[in-house]
């Protein structure tokens, strides 16, 4: 990426958190960044491109974290499947509001292109850590990366609002259930994510 365009996107996030989506114009934009639009439009064709191009940015560095979380050995396996799962939490980015963009009914082949790039880089991520589980004797499996693809696209198609409606007891059974179908499949003892069972459980109630 060119330096002009890195400097759009960085513009088009400061305003963005700061006055909101709705409210960034690309007018506004080009006005901070110091060009005229038709200088904007010769890099991005619209506004549209230009958040698309910072959500793949941005889901570029939660990924980037989430690989950092699962090669910290220092971190015990179980934690660390949870942790790296918590990196990826879209509220907690401090780009929130840049990736609520996915949400839009407006950009229904860039939500289906994040789900795809999920399905190919989380899996992965998440294998690393089951490898470490195998070797520790917390799990037993011959298939980590192919347990990790089963649960990615499980979660990525479940869980996605726009996919089933869902009542806050229906998500915790299904969430439940879905741990203890994970154990099965890690060949890990009963209850070893009884810590997470817990958490969402505690959630629920609060």
């Amino acid at each position: 990426m060119d330096n002009r365009k890195a400097e759009i996107l960085d513009v088009t996030r400061k305003l963005i958190n700061e006055k909101g989506l709705s409210n960034t114009s690309t007018n506004d934009i080009a006005r901070t960044v110091g060009i005229s639009r038709g200088t904007l439009y010769h890099h991005f064709e619209s506004k549209e491109a230009i958040l698309d191009a910072l959500v793949e940015q941005t889901s570029a560095d939660i990924y980037q974290r989430a690989r950092e979380i699962a090669e910290d050995k220092s971190i015990p396996v179980v934690e660390r499947i949870l942790k790296t799962i918590l990196a990826l939490n879209v509220e907690s980015s401090p780009d929130h509001i840049i990736l609520e963009h996915l949400n839009s009914p407006n950009n229904i082949l860039l939500h289906q292109k994040v789900q795809k790039e999920m399905l190919l880089t989380l899996p992965g991520i998440l294998a690393k850590i089951i490898e470490d589980g195998n070797q520790e004797g917390i799990f037993n499996t011959k298939y980590p990366y192919e347990c990790m693809e089963v649960l990615v696209a499980y979660v990525s198609t479940i869980f996605d609002g726009d996919f089933i409606e869902m009542s806050d007891m229906e998500r915790v059974n299904r969430l439940i259930a879905l741990l203890c179908n994970v154990e099965r499949m890690l060949g890990a003892a009963e209850g070893t994510f009884h810590v997470f069972v817990e958490a969402i459980a505690h959630g629920n109630k609060t």
